[in-house]
């Protein structure tokens, strides 16, 4: 496929704020290798830094895919990010967790456990969705994969011990100004998060972006997706592990 084409189509509209009605021909991702290829042609064009990565799978036995975030859509709570009336504007109650050392390209693959004891602390967040696509909805998963999983916009809360989060239990909720629009028990499809950590370890290493020291990795939504109105104050809360707010300002 042409993924230096559909990178500058991605690229055009995140720059102009001009959603693009899709991807045709051999502008559209055939796969999530495809994705990939997109992916890492849009970072080279936007000149981006990455400051760590989305992972997700839609349950406990399937591949997970993965999107890195840039670094200038990361930030602590509290944090304001800006939306326009047709912007996607969806927020996800997540899990993330933080590196505590290094996991650099090697020849053998990471174990679970040992990519698992890389990870120094959890952080309660909130991951904003966007879309460079007019209709997301009409859109393909590996498209959806190629930009960049429709990351718009994340913020984390304090750090917590990794021990102090039950994430096969979690209880979670969703505030919009102070009022619960969603809670779960558990919600997050993917299970334990141990499975994603050392996939992305190796998927990383293979792309060229090893995991590094501070790098956070968030895990997948506990609260399914849910559009936040313009102006509203987002929290989203996790029982014993505090919370992260973002507030959704107008563009």
């Amino acid at each position: 496929m042409n993924a230096a084409g559909a990178a500058q189509r991605l690229v055009e509209a995140r720059r102009t704020g001009r959603l693009v009605a899709g991807l045709e021909g051999d502008l559209l991702p055939r796969d999530d290798a495809d994705a990939y290829q997109v992916q890492e042609a849009a970072m080279r064009l936007l000149g981006v830094t990455q400051a760590g990565w989305k992972i997700g799978a839609p349950n406990p036995t399937a591949v997970p895919v993965a999107a890195p975030l840039f670094a200038a859509l990361v930030r602590p709570s509290p944090a304001r990010f800006s939306a326009t009336a047709s912007s996607f504007r969806a927020v996800e109650a997540e899990l993330a967790l933080a590196l505590g050392r290094d996991l650099p390209a090697r020849a053998a693959p990471y174990g679970e456990d040992e990519a698992w004891d890389a990870i120094a602390a959890v952080h309660v967040a909130i991951e904003l969705l966007d879309s460079r696509y007019a209709d997301r909805r009409a859109m393909p998963p590996a498209a959806l994969l190629a930009d960049q999983q429709s990351n718009g916009g994340f913020c984390y809360g304090p750090a917590n011990p990794l021990a102090a989060a039950d994430f096969l239990a979690a209880r979670a909720s969703l505030l919009f100004d102070g009022k619960v629009e969603k809670s779960a028990v558990g919600g997050n499809p993917v299970g334990h998060p141990k499975r994603l950590v050392v996939w992305l370890a190796n998927h990383a290493a293979s792309r060229g972006r090893a995991l590094r020291k501070g790098d956070i990795v968030t895990t997948g939504s506990h609260t399914g997706i849910t559009v936040a109105p313009i102006g509203a104050r987002v929290t989203a809360r996790f029982e014993g592990l505090g919370e992260a707010v973002m507030e959704i300002a107008a563009a």
